[in-house]
């Protein structure tokens, strides 16, 4: 019997032999304690062996075990993870055996032949050896995909296969890819770990203002800055065994992309076949979440960050099984084809703008969000950190001053004052803009309203709704969301002045977004009165002879106008109702109805705080509360919990120089956690993990609630709105 490690990914050391007993052991050859083997036996035919490689590096199937080193299949469980007994066959006088499923370049190279691909040399390597690389396609953009910048991560190849094969049968127009399918090649011949070798690996050769010690790296970067690289995407296998390795995953390593992240893995999880390994966002790494670090050096950070890649990203492949499924080249292959499949569908996605419920940080938020080094308010989004950021461009409306800590925090019930800290969490999860034009921007006075602008300035957050010049109140705000220009127009019906006794000087009148006078003053209708007054008061002062409120319905008017004129579609984010009426009063119904009039495309309306009944006929949609998006208090009023609360998602598209639109929404709830910061969950997620009618039932409820006459019967991560 002869032990060899000479073949392509061969690694062992052999330590000794006692008749039928072996004891062998992993080389690390530089790289940390890790467990990556492979070895090859000849002259055993007919033997019963046991192999000692006296560590856990043996998966829950056993070894791999291959006769040619290019088929692969398990040898079976085995009660050990430290060794393996295998049953010579008669005619087995050679065979391989290894920690997983090996893929080597001849296999590679197979391929690109079966489809008249020409590999070409990347570079040389450091050991003398042309690392190959192949180009596809054609366009000014381009695709890079890259595997094995670890040598022993073989899962990334068989990923890598598969979407190579898609994207040759269905390319994605005006983009070229390019393939690295063996980034440390010498370490995929002579069988490296690879993976934390000093002093430093591959992936780690990519310190921004420092030359590469590798060879492939240093060519790699120099293909980001000759190429105009859109989509990048690097191919892994993730630590040994067990828990979030026993999946597969994305990891995600910078927030300013999060929604294209995001948006990604949607469309990955939608694209998965039962044929490939499951994958679902919820298993995701997002930015610094335990060891992924933000920023960290490595090739999807610097994609992003040096080449400007669009979407840039590592995908980890189990190496044994993902979910209750056992790893095989078929399946890992299949997968490869659903994530170039997601591709295609993120490529040429519609426009998604997405619109949450109130953001309160009533009393006491800011306590519970204190910690010893300042505060952090991201806990209470943090379960939403895979659906918020699943759009183009997120709006919230934020019912708070950031006023800064000499203006004293919020101490009373329902006048507010939050640390910035809270604007850092909203960023990081993906908000775009915030809507401050409601009852509480003026709860620090005026000089609340010009720091809490400052303090969106700074961390780098847009807002409407409030201004500090007539300048800056005068102007649209637009953004170009996938080629589509939308304007986005906030108001409130009043700023609480009733209560604190700030009123807006005359002077500066152009500070807050008002539908009429400040509450108190002459032709304010107080939305906490009784229906009928409202209506009646509505009846009399919104009159075509009345013109008390003339000079806020025109300056309303004139910001829609200007909107149209500077945009494709006109959102109207109103703050407006009554705080818990379950249905919208009469004043913002009337106040909707011009709005619409006005030339407004879809009303977004907050601030009732529980979810009330939307409107959608004649390709309109009307939202009139979205409810809570986080708030610190659950106690139901008529029987309508505020800790539910929609998010809406709208969709627009040009065909033929029209804007088209569809709508949909999802459904939130607040979670509370005695003496720590209440918690936001998509209700799809709760009920996913404990199906039981109750919570069915009342998820099903606050759905169908929001949109009635839809009919909703099961749980779902996006309901449809039929117009």
């Amino acid at each position: 019997m002869f032990i060899s490690k000479d073949f392509i990914g061969g690694n062992i050391e052999f330590v000794s032999v006692d008749t039928n007993y072996v004891k062998l052991k992993c080389e690390l050859r530089g790289s940390d304690d890790w467990f990556y083997w492979a070895f090859r036996v000849v002259g055993a035919a007919g033997q019963t062996i046991t192999f000692d490689l006296q560590k856990n590096c043996i998966g829950y199937y056993g070894p791999a075990i291959s006769y040619d080193n290019d088929s692969w299949h398990w040898l079976g469980e085995q009660e050990s993870r430290t060794s393996f007994t295998y049953h010579f066959g008669k005619n087995e006088d050679e065979v391989y055996f290894a920690h997983h499923m090996l893929y080597h370049p001849d296999m590679f190279q197979r391929f690109c032949s079966l489809h008249k691909l020409e590999t070409s040399a990347l570079c040389i390597s450091e050991k003398g050896r042309n690392v190959p690389f192949v180009e596809l396609g054609d366009g000014d953009e381009c695709v890079l995909l890259t595997a094995r910048h670890h040598a022993c991560e073989s899962t990334g190849n068989y990923i890598m296969q598969g979407v190579m094969e898609e994207l040759l049968n269905y390319p994605l127009p005006g983009i070229r890819i390019i393939c690295v399918p063996f980034v440390d090649y010498d370490g995929v011949v002579e069988g490296d770990q690879g993976k934390g070798r000093q002093p430093h690996d591959h992936n780690r050769d990519y310190i921004r203002d420092a030359e590469p010690i590798y060879a492939s790296v240093r060519s790699l970067r120099c293909l980001a800055t000759e190429n105009n690289i859109r989509y990048a995407f690097d191919f892994h296998s993730p630590w040994h065994i067990g828990g979030e390795n026993d999946t597969v995953f994305i990891v995600q390593k910078h927030y300013d992309t999060i929604k294209n992240l995001t948006r990604f893995g949607h469309f990955f999880e939608d694209a998965v076949t039962p044929e490939a390994l499951p994958y679902f966002k919820t298993n995701d790494h997002s930015p610094d979440d335990t060891w992924n670090k933000s920023g960290s050096p490595c090739f999807a950070t610097y994609m992003h960050a040096t080449a400007g890649a669009e979407l840039s990203l590592t995908l980890e492949t189990a190496y044994f099984k993902a979910g209750i499924f056992a790893f095989t080249p078929e399946r890992a292959i299949e997968t490869g084809r659903c994530f170039a499949r997601a591709l295609h569908n993120y490529h040429r996605r519609s426009a998604k703008v997405s619109f949450t419920g109130d953001l309160l940080y009533q009393a006491p938020m800011n306590d519970l969000c204190k910690t010893e080094a300042g505060y952090d308010f991201s806990p209470l989004l943090f379960p939403l950190w895979h659906r918020l950021p699943n759009t183009d461009f997120l709006v919230g409306n934020v019912e708070t001053p950031f006023a800064g800590e000499e203006s004293g925090y919020t101490n009373e019930r329902w006048c507010f004052n939050t640390p910035d800290a809270a604007l850092i969490a909203l960023k990081k999860i993906g908000f775009d803009l915030l809507t401050l034009a409601n009852n509480h921007c003026m709860d620090r006075d005026h000089i609340g309203i010009v720091c809490t602008l400052e303090a969106c300035k700074k961390n780098d957050i847009s807002a409407i709704g409030l201004a500090s010049s007539e300048a800056e109140r005068n102007r649209v705000f637009t953004r170009n969301i996938k080629g589509i220009r939308v304007a986005f127009v906030n108001y409130t019906y009043g700023t609480n002045a009733f209560s604190h006794q700030n009123f807006l000087l005359k002077d500066c009148k152009y500070a807050v977004n008002l539908t009429q006078p400040e509450e108190t003053l002459d032709g304010s209708i107080d939305l906490l009165a009784d229906f009928d007054k409202i209506a009646r008061e509505t009846d009399e002062l919104y009159n075509p002879n009345s013109p008390t409120v003339k000079r806020y319905l025109k300056q309303l008017s004139d910001d829609i106008r200007l909107a149209k004129e500077n945009s494709d579609f006109v959102v109207m984010l109103l703050h407006s109702g009554g705080q818990y009426n379950e249905n919208p009063d009469p004043y913002t119904r009337m106040l909707v109805s011009r709005i619409r009039d006005m030339g407004a495309d879809i009303i977004i309306t907050n601030h009732p705080h529980i979810i009330l009944p939307s409107e959608a006929e004649n390709g309109f949609f009307t939202a009139y509360c979205l409810g809570n998006l986080q708030s610190m208090y659950s106690q139901p009023h008529n029987e309508i919990n505020p800790s539910y609360s929609a998010v809406v998602n709208l969709y627009l598209e040009r065909s033929g120089g029209k804007i088209n639109q569809r709508v949909s929404f999802s459904i939130c709830r607040i979670v509370y956690r005695e003496g720590k910061p209440p918690q936001t969950f998509d209700t799809y997620d709760i009920w996913r993990q404990n199906q039981t009618e109750e919570i069915k039932s009342a998820i099903l409820y606050y759905a169908n609630r929001f949109m009635p006459g839809q009919n909703y019967t099961k749980p779902m991560a996006e309901y449809p709105i039929t117009f």
